[in-house]
């Protein structure tokens, strides 16, 4: 099958004249096992021309050049020539006369990466040169091409991810920008991140989005043997207590929280305390309570490091005495409740009530986040009938 006709313009044969072509394929065939040879495409001179063919397929769909490919397919080319000339090396190395390996040399050069293809064959993957053995004539035309592909080593990236007091920034979302490539990755309980095969003194860029925007670059060389660290502005978790005036605790008393993109309900527990984990420090809190679709009791926090507690404080309403006088007062019908609620409970695989679990509720373009009470339930305020909801909760199940 041709895979391609090659013009001998602006090319230069590295191993003697163009008509030897043939003579040098046919050392090469005889040199080296059919599964090392047929990287090399066989040259058919044609004039000023050359034809240069595969008995890999005898399909056209299935050949595909080098440039055509993705970065992925890109990279995985690369990894099958590493192999296939490094086969064809220690082959050559075999022989006491070194002018195998000295001709080899010069039978993997090629003008350009365009002159390698991909072969699609039943049994893999293979890799085919066309134009081996020839160099660039253009001036300033780079040479060694596949050289520098085949050794260039690919090693792993572990990055470790901790926040500016040190401590191991866990489940925090990565992205990740190298060689052409984008890569979302997310940091484990020990607050690591492992990117796999990346070419030693490759530059990665690395960073989060917030509100659509790139927040927190880093950018680091590839090196073998390498240490990376990201470090991530401190965050801290936001404790909150909520007493009345007269500093009596409150139970059961749920609110709304709402920062950055995020709005979120916590009720409070038995001791009044509602917590708010991992929010940055210096973002702005916004809390208040939703009755009738307004807001009530509304406050504004800032994450501070060193503040153990934020008090949230529901001002009790005076004893007002009404006289005891009797008179005919009109009865008004009750009023139509417009207020809806959306009522959850959160169990486990055993129907036990799973507290203080995370439901996160997105319907009619808005986030919610809930909290479970000491009963397992949550609720939500100001969904219309018929709103499509989607849930999902997440929570720890305390096992007895």
């Amino acid at each position: 099958m041709i895979i391609i006709d090659k013009d001998l313009k602006d090319v230069r044969y590295g191993l003697g004249s163009v008509e030897t072509v043939r003579n040098w394929y046919t050392q090469i065939k005889s040199s080296f096992g059919a599964g090392e040879y047929r990287i090399f495409a066989e040259p058919i001179p044609m004039g000023n021309k050359i034809k240069w063919a595969t008995d890999y397929t005898d399909n056209k769909a299935n050949i595909v050049n080098y440039n055509q490919l993705t970065i992925d397919q890109q990279s995985a080319v690369q990894d099958l020539l590493t192999v296939q000339i490094n086969k064809l090396k220690d082959v050559a190395n075999k022989f006491t006369n070194k002018s195998l390996l000295e001709t080899l040399m010069k039978c993997i050069e090629i003008p350009d990466l365009k002159d390698v293809f991909l072969i699609k064959t039943a049994e893999g993957n293979k890799v085919v040169l066309t134009q081996w053995g020839f160099t660039s004539d253009i001036p300033g035309a780079e040479k060694g091409l596949l050289e520098k592909i085949i050794n260039t080593k690919k090693v792993p990236m572990v990055f470790n991810v901790v926040y500016q007091d040190g401590k191991f920034a866990t489940d925090e979302e990565i992205h990740f920008e190298y060689e052409g490539k984008k890569e979302i990755h997310r940091s484990n309980l020990a607050g690591q991140i492992t990117v796999e095969k990346v070419k030693i003194n490759s530059n990665v860029k690395a960073y989060q989005i917030e509100e659509d925007q790139q927040i927190n670059h880093h950018t680091f060389s590839c090196y073998e043997f390498g240490n990376y660290q990201i470090v991530l502005p401190l965050k801290l978790d936001m404790k909150f207590k909520v007493i009345d005036s007269n500093k009596k605790i409150l139970e059961g008393m749920r609110f709304n929280f709402a920062y950055k993109n995020v709005e979120e309900t916590i009720t409070s527990n038995a001791e009044g305390i509602m917590m708010l984990p991992k929010i940055k420090v210096g973002t702005e809190v916004k809390v208040f309570q939703l009755k009738d679709g307004n807001q009530e009791n509304l406050n504004h926090y800032i994450c501070e490091k060193g503040k153990d507690e934020y008090l949230i404080i529901i001002q009790v309403p005076p004893i007002v005495e009404i006289p005891n006088i009797v008179q005919d007062v009109p009865i008004e019908p009750p009023p139509i409740n417009k207020n809806y609620k959306m009522k959850f409970k959160v169990v486990d695989d055993n129907n036990e009530v799973v507290i203080n679990a995370e439901i996160t509720v997105k319907y009619a373009g808005k986030t919610a986040k809930l909290r479970t009470d000491s009963q397992g339930n949550a609720e939500l305020e100001g969904v219309e009938p018929g709103t499509k909801v989607n849930v999902v909760a997440k929570g720890e199940i305390k096992k007895k």
